[in-house]
């Protein structure tokens, strides 16, 4: 098999993530320059760019922002190391004594968390640790087996301080030394936080391996191998254009929680200890998150998440100290009591077996928070830390990049458009103005919040009413997507301004940095071919596009792009060089457009109904349910709400003054049987870009209506997302009356056409027409 389409089969069994593709596209890119056993020296002159490699082997950073997924990665590029060059023997070098036990977990196959699950005929493998490698079975006689070795850079110094392993004297049970057997294998070597080992004692010590090739994964990169980044600031930006996304309806495609520092305003007046302050703002925050996560999972299906909130202390007394302070009963009643976690250097095995129990569900794990003194740093992170609290220092540069990797992991596997839960949150109470500074000096894209008072939430319980007369039949309907990845030739337009207009004779500002420059200094060891580096550029992007298939046209569409410009080929090879994100995030949308209005959705009517269930709601802990018709404009968002006589359900928490405006009509309107406002996913309706949840449904003796209530000016402008939707919508109807002889029908209503109490009839008789508008 051709090492591309391995790398498709690796990618799709491993589901892969958009930067982990991309980084063993890359890492199949450089193979292909080089043999196994060349000279490093002569590895740096094949390739472009200013590599340099500070090891004996050559070796190659990848620089991944946490939270993205380094270990699966490892995994996949195991395997294609294996599929592609045979090799067999692959030694994992961790950091610390956490993150070492982590790891033997993610490449044991039958764990939870097992990194090579979907690998279809990758081989059964000797998983060899510091822990059995004296009697493991992995030596002369399974030569031909796969290997795979994990130690922590404690293990491999001995106590002479040479740069041999401690255990380099010769083994009975493996016929010489473990090194020795090492040194006579083509070993690759994986540095997970690659980072941690560039002092001498620790280079001399990987060196002695005498390993073929390294690859490096860090996120704070300090050498000058790296091959592939994908910052943190990629990785915020990426999780919020996903929001945005979601918020449309559309599918995800971020890798982490946002960040964000939470600071107390500069004219917040401290009354009493300012820790205790730091820490009630850090918990309050902690319990929103926990009741919303419970309303989230409980309406989604999910098992429980129990959320974890981090606290770094300066010493092991300080823990104590700070341990003391979050148990007492005066502390949230005495809540944490038993909910508290210490783990520093003198922790008990109990702990440290807690600890790595922290992603599991109540019973199992109890504890909400941890508390730690330098414990957990690089390489340690859980998908259920929400909030952290650090006390070490001021807010700094090093402090948050040290802790916000902590908390990037998305508690669900994905963004869920709940913005508390897609965050996370690092309590500070520095000077506002130096929070923000420091916050943008380590990433774009990191939010900073006023801390704010915040009231305790409790969720409650909506059940449907016991009337079944009221329960709309909403038959079930099958969506399945037909994308032919057709691609046709079109006139792509470019929409840089600024880079038309660029004057190439003289010093230039880039698009996005504002970073000057003369194009005429900007050089590289081979001249670049634009419209085909772009091509490779867009299929590496998007997985839809096919070489086989789209090059050609892709090779067109860029062409006409380029040619927009109006430069020669030597100038237009260095605009390119400069602008070359820039100009790829122009293109993609525009591609990915084109492709998508060739993706067919068809409905199928299934012989069975939509039930409706109880739901939870996460609200206020002193609100109480109030009615209808007793409550001001001011109150009727975000409360508990009922007194809904015709409704599938009695009581409801509504997001806007509107929606209770248009509750109100369809309770008081003759003609209206029932009606129910539907929860986000209660009937989610197919269309290009992801799921769409209509606003309410309404039964009437004539027909059943789908309604949706939009800002005027956006159905006056016919905002596309939003006819997008309504032609699925109105699609969806018509199959629904075709299956079921019972008329469905779709209207789009202007939020103008709600202001008042009024009929039914009335409200839509405003409704815009969708037909033909897509």
């Amino acid at each position: 098999m051709k090492p591309q389409k391995i790398n498709e089969k690796i990618i799709k069994e491993l589901n892969l993530r958009k930067p982990q593709e991309h980084s063993l596209t890359k890492l199949d890119a450089l193979m292909s320059a080089f043999k196994i056993g060349e000279d490093p020296k002569d590895i740096e002159a094949k390739l472009t760019g200013n590599l340099k490699f500070d090891t004996n082997f050559p070796s190659f950073t990848f620089n991944l922002a946490t939270g993205v997924g380094k270990t699966r990665l490892m995994g996949a590029m195991i395997a294609y190391l294996y599929y592609t060059k045979g090799l067999k023997d692959f030694f994992i070098l961790t950091p610390g004594e956490t993150i070492y036990t982590k790891t033997i977990d993610n490449f044991t196959n039958g764990s939870k968390k097992y990194v090579m699950q979907g690998l279809t005929d990758f081989p059964m493998f000797n998983l060899v640790t510091g822990e059995n490698y004296a009697y493991a079975d992995f030596g002369n006689k399974l030569f031909e087996a796969v290997n795979i070795y994990i130690f922590n850079i404690q293990k491999i110094f001995n106590e002479r301080k040479d740069v041999e392993f401690r255990f380099h004297k010769y083994q009975e049970t493996l016929g010489s030394s473990f090194a020795e057997l090492l040194q006579k294998k083509d070993l690759v070597i994986l540095m997970d936080e690659s980072h941690r080992y560039r002092g001498t004692k620790s280079l001399a010590a990987i060196n002695h391996l005498q390993p073929e090739l390294g690859l490096e994964f860090t996120a704070t990169p300090t050498s000058t191998n790296v091959v592939y980044s994908y910052s943190l600031a990629d990785a915020i930006k990426d999780s919020k254009l996903a929001l945005e996304r979601l918020a449309n309806g559309g599918a995800d495609g971020g890798y982490i929680k946002i960040p964000g520092v939470v600071a107390r305003s500069d004219n917040f007046a401290y009354e009493g200890d300012i820790d205790r302050i730091k820490l009630e703002d850090g918990i309050r925050l902690h319990r929103e998150k926990k009741a919303l996560i419970e309303e989230y999972c409980t309406n989604n299906k999910l098992k429980m998440i129990l959320p974890v909130t981090l606290i770094t202390t300066k010493s092991i007394q300080h823990a104590s100290e700070v341990k003391e302070m979050v148990t007492r009963s005066d502390f949230f009643g005495g809540y944490y009591k038993n909910k508290t976690l210490v783990v520093t250097s003198e922790s008990e095995v109990d702990s440290i077996n807690q600890l790595l129990r922290l992603e599991e569900p109540p019973p199992i794990n109890q504890n909400e928070i941890v508390i730690h003194v330098d414990k957990l740093k690089e390489g340690w992170d859980v998908r259920n830390v929400f909030t952290i609290i650090p006390f070490r220092a001021s807010i700094s540069k090093t402090l948050i990049e040290q802790t916000i990797g902590r908390g990037l992991r998305l508690p669900f596997g994905e963004l869920t458009g709940i913005e508390s839960l897609d965050s996370l949150d690092i309590i500070s109470h520095d000077n506002y103005a130096r929070v923000l500074s420091v916050a943008h000096e380590v990433a774009e894209g990191i939010m900073v919040k006023e801390a704010k008072d915040r009231e305790e939430m409790k969720v409650v319980k909506v059940d449907p009413t016991e009337n079944k007369k009221l329960w709309i039949r909403i038959p079930r309907v099958e969506a399945k997507v037909y994308s032919s990845n057709k691609l046709d030739y079109f006139p792509i337009v470019m929409r840089l301004d600024e880079l038309k207009h660029i004057n190439p004779k003289l010093i230039k500002a880039d698009i996005v940095t504002g970073q000057r420059q003369e194009l005429g200094d900007i050089s590289s060891k081979e001249e670049i071919d634009p419209i085909n580096r772009f091509v490779r550029l867009l299929i590496l992007e998007m997985s839809e596009l096919d070489p086989a298939v789209h090059k050609v046209v892709l090779q067109k569409i860029i062409k006409h792009y380029l040619d927009q410009l109006k430069v020669d080929g030597e100038t237009l090879s260095k605009l390119v060089r400069l602008h070359e994100q820039t100009i790829l995030d122009d293109l993609l949308p525009q591609i990915e457009q084109k492709l998508q209005e060739e993706t067919k959705i068809k409905f199928k009517v299934l012989d069975e109904e939509l039930g409706f269930e109880p739901y939870t709601k996460a609200v206020k802990a002193s609100s109480e349910a109030l009615d209808k018709d007793q409550v001001s404009d001011a109150e009727s968002r975000g409360n508990l709400i009922n007194g809904y006589g015709k409704s599938v359900y009695d009581t409801y928490v509504f997001d806007s003054a509107q929606e209770k405006l248009l509750a109100d009509s369809l309770d008081a309107d003759k003609t209206v049987k029932s009606w129910v406002r539907l929860r986000t996913g209660q009937l989610p309706i197919k269309y290009v870009y992801g799921n769409y949840n209509p606003d309410f449904i309404v039964e009437r003796s004539d027909a059943n209506y789908l309604v949706e209530v939009k800002d005027k000016s956006k159905l006056d402008k016919r905002d596309p997302e939003v006819f997008s939707k309504a032609h699925k919508a109105e699609e969806w109807c018509k199959m629904v009356t075709e299956a079921t002889g019972r008329q469905w029908v779709y209207k789009l209503v202007p939020h103008s056409a709600v202001e008042r109490i009024n009929s039914f009839e009335a409200i839509i008789s405003s409704a815009y027409k969708v037909e033909g508008q897509i």
